[in-house]
């Protein structure tokens, strides 16, 4: 039977080693994978949707222009009728220049509103794209949202799971040897979390190596309380 010190400090570790596995648990829960997933799909649509708004701003940059353009030829025309029907010019070569001025005004402004036409048409096809995608990416955020609701949900419950045991582990720490919890701190890092093994039949529970027969029966003769180690591995043994 193990001193009440040694398993004071074995029930410690019990609940280290729990922590430890709780914590693991909190960092690498499997809805962290599905959160990072949810959000990469929301990044996703969120560019194609960019992209799309990017091709609408361009039509709509091109359609200005384009409806400037129409505007300043409508204007030109306006001159040009005024001069061939105000009775300004008379003379029959120059009433035929500003005929063919008219005309030419007229092609061009023509072929302008057809161009506006096709781009107001693009305008249609864009919008509907990106009706559906901000349709998709709403649904995307809606699945984000989600998921990471049920992660928090599920963090709070391991953190309170951990809350709880380092409660009890401060209170089953206390009462211990100070010198003996020390030494058990100390070398916890060492062996992820597993300093302390029990002496099983000569053989170390921690290295799980055989003991000479001088270690064992030194450690046999040992007083109770005596901070004894493995002489293999180094780990806190318990007799």
């Amino acid at each position: 039977m193990a001193s009440p010190a040694y398993e004071q400090i074995l029930e410690v570790q019990a609940l280290d080693l729990n922590l430890t596995q709780l914590r693991h648990r909190l960092v690498t829960h499997p809805l962290r994978q599905q959160v990072a997933a949810a959000q990469k799909a929301v990044h996703d649509v969120q560019e194609v949707s960019g992209e799309i708004e990017d091709r609408r701003h361009q039509l709509d940059r091109n359609l200005k222009k384009l409806s400037d353009e129409v505007e300043t030829i409508e204007a030109k025309r306006t001159q040009v009728d005024g001069k061939l029907y105000d009775g300004s010019v008379t003379g029959t070569k120059e009433l035929l220049a500003l005929q063919d001025e008219a005309a030419g005004l007229l092609d061009r402004q023509r072929g302008l509103e057809d161009q506006e036409l096709e781009i107001m048409e693009q305008l249609e096809l864009i919008d509907a794209e990106l009706a559906s995608a901000r349709a998709e990416l709403e649904t995307a955020e809606a699945a984000s949202r989600n998921v990471d609701d049920e992660l928090r949900a599920a963090a709070a419950e391991i953190e309170a799971e951990i809350e709880a045991v380092e409660q009890e582990r401060a209170r089953t720490a206390a009462p211990a040897v100070p010198e003996l919890l020390a030494r058990y701190e100390a070398l916890s890092g060492q062996f992820d979390g597993v300093a302390v093994a029990r002496l099983v039949d000569g053989r170390c529970d921690g290295c799980h190596m055989q003991l000479s027969a001088v270690a064992v029966d030194q450690l046999g003769k040992a007083p109770e309380d005596a901070v004894v180690t493995c002489e293999e591995c180094g780990r806190l043994l318990v007799r």
